[in-house]
């Protein structure tokens, strides 16, 4: 079951984005990808697991529609 928008987040890697043309989004499936292809996480996941190793360790856990606002082109999952 895949979570509501607003209960949806993605990992984000500044420093990854800056390295891989905005490639700063994970994809379980593909790695570190741009903001369509990550992988949309439960608020119960992001408590539970590790963070991807990124460059200068900065992933992180970002909503999905914040990241959807200054990153995204998608619609609501």
């Amino acid at each position: 079951m895949t979570p509501k928008a607003s209960d949806c987040w993605v990992v984000y890697s500044p420093n990854e984005s800056a390295i891989s043309d905005n490639a700063g989004f994970w994809s379980n499936e593909f790695g570190w990808v741009q903001f369509d292809q990550a992988t949309r996480f439960s608020a119960e996941e992001t408590g539970s697991l590790q963070l991807p190793i990124s460059t200068g360790r900065d992933a992180r856990f970002v909503p999905w529609q914040e990241a959807r606002q200054h990153y995204g082109t998608t619609t609501e999952p």
